[in-house]
């Protein structure tokens, strides 16, 4: 019985969704990261760069809102991260006994510990995955709010202080987490993370100091890449 689900025509196939989900992800964080690369090094270069920091994070909220809407609103025309949850949701007889528990809650206060062990402990029922897809809409929801008003600063200068980047970030970070705990789920090794490793001197020789380069710029205040 536990065989025959481990290789149920469902089964496979949501480990097929996971195998074309996780390049996407990897491609959103790494692009984060770039995209703050990219801003040191012009910052680096010189101080008339309001014209090239408007253009590139104009192009980068619209590019990252876009690829997470991809991955966080369910589309049938395409392959998305919480779609599949909604599948397994609906389909939670075909995930392996061990996996899956309709009595227990509770299961996204698990600690981060849990996420290493064997995958035989990760158990998942449809209010834990309810409540994944719940904070993940909500993560969403406040990347598009933070993008209007980013957008509206950049443009206008409404707002007396520019919108900080962080409701990405914890987007981001949320949708790596919820990712690797159902790629436990379903082979079982200890991925932690889809972030990429950092790479010490990636920005050698690319950067010159300008005259006024210790100046105060607070957006810098939220990088954390």
């Amino acid at each position: 019985m536990h065989e025959k689900k481990l290789t149920s025509p469902k089964f496979q196939k949501w480990r097929e969704w996971m195998q074309g989900i996780e390049p996407e992800i990897r491609f959103l964080l790494r692009d984060a990261r770039v995209f703050w690369e990219i801003r040191i090094i012009i910052h680096g270069h010189q101080r008339t760069q309001d014209f090239h920091y408007g253009y590139l994070e104009r192009s980068h909220l619209n590019y990252m809102l876009a690829r997470l809407r991809r991955q966080i609103k369910p589309n049938e025309a395409h392959i998305s991260f919480v779609g599949l949850l909604h599948k397994i949701a609906e389909n939670l007889g075909e995930l392996p006994n061990s996996h899956s528990n309709p009595v227990r809650s509770g299961a996204n206060n698990l600690p981060d510990a849990a996420l290493s062990t064997d995958v035989i402990h990760m158990h998942i029922c449809p209010q834990t995955i309810a409540e994944d897809i719940a904070q993940l809409t909500s993560a969403l929801e406040a990347c598009e709010t933070f993008v209007g008003e980013r957008l509206a600063y950049l443009e206008r200068h409404e707002a007396k202080t520019a919108p900080v980047f962080k409701e990405f970030k914890d987007c981001l970070k949320l949708l790596d987490k919820t990712y690797v705990k159902y790629h436990v789920l379903f082979y079982g090794d200890g991925l932690k993370t889809l972030q990429p490793p950092r790479q010490p001197g990636t920005l050698k020789g690319l950067i010159k100091i300008a005259d006024d380069f210790d100046a105060e710029l607070p957006e810098f205040k939220e990088y954390m890449y």
